[in-house]
């Protein structure tokens, strides 16, 4: 986390030659992963660390890291993928004031993204969470001078931000429940949790986080409108990296959460409709970018499924289709980049015979998105394999059970389709009579990020096993608990895991066929219920009930500032400690009150009577001081010197103010005020002194905690110097408060 946020902090500004311009950022970046790679043969043993450090210890809060098979994946993912998107940059980029800009949020979401993932105490995690969603904001909104940069910026960061609140709301709940926000305590105590009544609340709250950030349905919406920003955050943020902090969510949570008939209900049926959504609405698509965001919707949801289950078979398959996902998807959206930086255009139907113009980008193209289609011997194929495998052994739970078959069929099938539009169709085809102009080569450094990410998904095809035990494996271990014997292989004989993956494929080539040939039309959802329809309506709603509250309260009228002020808090006071509490007046242990006391009172009462009443502003002035006169000889009374003799100055030094502003202020007028009006106010102030009453009696007849005058008079002497009790009261044990 260090390594990725002090060069971000600390980066020289000026420019830099274009040579040269980025290696900085290269530095802590490689190191992490280098030291990642390091840590990898300890893990894979079954090793992990778990290192904490107090943080706040009177809160009992801690600062804990997690060093094991779930993190150490994700640390691999983030820092790897992020020294090929660095390097990346150096080329997308052209002026190298924009890429140092571009550098430094990229390592602050790094380190946010490095601090979330080896966080073991949540409170930890859901600060890293945050801080994810404001750099992202930073990151898709870069192009600020772009309204729909602003616009999905601010999207992303709302509906993530409502995630964030909602997994808050979880935190709360588990702590309230456990008495811990450490997750290896809180799955020790997992049984617990899950016997709580409050169980599907937390349960309910996690699925709003971790769908607010993995973009599930409905919350989906902010990954399509975010390609406005520049590529590299889209292969970076949308394949690697931001879009799995909700999966990782999920997968931390399963040892506490899973393994219920709630979790499987909940997680699968949402990964299922998101990724058959997604799917569909991919396959709408002619901006590459656009079609490649939903068919990222489509996968994340297809891995949200199976998360479901919670059973080691499933969470394998789903963890293998996470990294092979990452690897695939971000080798496209970096190769679109690189055809966008070239020809000028996304658009598929401009970019057709693309193969004889750039046939190295579009080699590269075919076989990654050969890969997210699922064809051997690519590393997609073996993860959709496992994903039958985990489908076809679910089947033994029930009737219902068939539903994971049948959804991830259909969701591959479609995977197919979306796959060869954004390959086969786009760079074999003959060019459209509008296609783009003829394009210049790109530099061979702007091929080497997703040549490596291709290269990634062709060595994961042929050497599954060895990939599934050095990095998987560990990661399953940690989520679930127990190893997965079963390890991918290219050839297991005729099954019906291979005859699903063969329909798919055959039936999706047919299908895109079809959609070229007849150009299927493909439905989109009604805008009454579309998500983005309903999340523009929805803020223009805030809008006008934020202007239409604003016109209200921000009247400019200083009575009714005052009005409203009291109002709130005698409601808000009365109901928890009056009406919630139970309050129940006890013995009253009242000294008697002698006459001089009662006549202070009586004068107290009469003088603040007549500052309402006065018809001249010198009365009131004059009878406030009074007032703070009569308080300054009660505090005398009370044996209290000191605070009279501070009372009396400040009540001086108000009276000169006052009488050296009374010739500038307007004269007295009789407020003429409605029946209605006048019953408000009393019943306002009667309120307020009823309240006021109320606590003081409730403070004398009941001891909700010992007293605290005790500790001051043996401390005064001993801690804060002083023999005045009173003094060091003020100045030292309550000095923040006296400031």
């Amino acid at each position: 986390m260090r390594m990725a946020g002090e060069p971000a902090l600390l980066s020289p500004w000026p420019l830099r030659p274009e040579g040269l311009s980025g290696l900085w950022a290269l530095l802590p970046t490689a190191g992490i992963f280098g030291g990642a790679w390091v840590v990898l043969p300890l893990i894979a043993s079954g090793q992990a660390y778990y290192i904490t450090l107090n943080w706040f210890p009177t809160l009992g809060v801690r600062l804990s890291l997690w060093v094991d098979g779930l993190s150490l994946l994700f640390v691999l993912l983030i820092a790897g993928i992020g020294v090929l998107i660095i390097w990346y940059s150096r080329y997308y980029l052209a002026k190298a004031a924009a890429l140092t800009r571009f550098l430094v949020y990229i390592l602050l979401f790094m380190g946010a993204m490095l601090g979330m993932v080896l966080s073991a105490n949540l409170l930890a995690l859901l600060v890293f969470w945050e801080l994810t969603s404001v750099t992202s904001y930073l990151l898709i909104g870069f192009w600020h001078t772009r309204p729909e940069a602003l616009y999905a910026a601010r999207k992303s960061l709302l509906i993530t931000v409502l995630g964030g609140l909602a997994l808050l709301g979880a935190v709360v709940l588990l702590y309230d429940i456990a008495d811990t926000v450490e997750l290896p305590e809180l799955a020790a105590r997992a049984s617990v949790i899950r016997a709580s009544p409050l169980y599907p609340i937390i349960l309910g709250l996690v699925l709003v986080g971790a769908g607010a950030k993995s973009a599930q349905f409905p919350f989906h919406i902010w990954l399509p409108s975010a390609m406005a920003a520049p590529t590299p955050v889209s292969a970076y943020l949308h394949s690697a990296t931001m879009v799995k902090a909700g999966l990782f969510l999920i997968c931390r949570m399963m040892p506490v959460l899973g393994g219920t008939t709630a979790w499987l209900y909940a997680m699968s049926g949402v990964g299922m409709v998101t990724m058959l959504v997604g799917a569909v609405l991919a396959l709408r698509q002619d901006d590459l970018k656009a079609l490649l965001a939903y068919s990222t919707i489509s996968q994340l949801g297809l891995i949200m499924t199976f998360y479901g289950p919670a059973t080691a078979a499933s969470v394998h398959a789903a963890t293998f289709h996470l990294f092979n996902h990452a690897a695939f998807k971000g080798a496209l959206f970096l190769l679109v980049g690189v055809i966008e930086h070239t020809t000028g255009t996304r658009d598929r139907r401009e970019l057709g015979g693309l193969l004889s113009r750039l046939p190295v980008t579009a080699t590269l193209l075919v076989i990654a998105a050969l890969a997210m289609a699922g064809v051997p011997p690519l590393n997609g194929f073996f993860s959709k394999e496992l994903l039958y495998d985990a489908a076809l052994g679910l089947t033994a739970w029930g009737a219902w059970m068939w539903c994971f078959p049948v959804a991830i069929a259909l969701g591959s099938l479609l995977t197919v389709v979306y796959a060869l539009m954004a390959s086969v169709g786009v760079l074999l085809r003959g060019p459209a009579k509008n296609a783009a102009s003829s394009p210049h080569k790109p530099p061979v450094g702007m091929l080497l990020g997703p040549g490596i990410l291709v290269a990634l998904c062709v060595f994961t095809g042929l050497f599954p096993a060895l990939i599934d035990a050095a990095v998987l494996a560990p990661a399953v271990l940690s989520i679930t608990g127990q190893p997965e014997t079963r390890l991918p292989t290219l050839w297991q004989g005729f099954t019906p895991v291979l005859a699903m993956s063969s329909a798919t494929l055959i039936g999706g080539t047919g299908l895109f066929l079809a959609v070229c040939t007849w150009r299927l039309w493909v439905p989109s959802l009604p805008s009454i219920v579309s998500p983005d329809v309903l999340y523009d309506r929805g803020l223009s709603a805030l809008d006008r009930v934020g202007l239409f509250l604003t016109g209200i309260l921000q009247s400019g009228y200083l009575k009714f500032y005052v009005m409203i002020t009291l109002g709130y808090l005698t409601v808000s006071f009365s109901y928890p400690f009056v009406l919630k509490a139970g309050a129940r007046l006890g013995p009253l242990d009242l000294a008697e009150i002698e006459p001089f006391e009662a006549l202070l009172i009586y004068l107290l009462i009469f003088s603040s009577l007549v500052i309402p009443f006065a018809g001249q502003p010198l009365i009131a002035v004059l009878m406030l001081g009074v007032v703070g006169l009569i308080v300054s000889f009660l505090f005398v009374v009370l044996r209290a010197p000191d605070l009279a003799l501070t009372q009396l100055l400040i009540e001086t030094a108000s009276l000169i103010l006052f009488l050296l502003v009374l010739r500038h202020l307007p004269p007295f007028g009789r407020e003429i005020m409605s029946r209605w009006a006048k019953l408000r106010d009393i019943g306002i102030s009667t309120m307020v002194g009823g309240l006021v009453v109320a606590l003081l009696l409730i403070a004398n007849s009941e001891t909700l905690f010992p007293s605290i005058a005790s500790y001051f008079l043996e401390h005064s002497l001993s801690l804060g110097g002083g023999r005045n009790v009173v003094n060091v009261i003020v100045v030292d044990f309550r000095g923040y408060d006296t400031m």
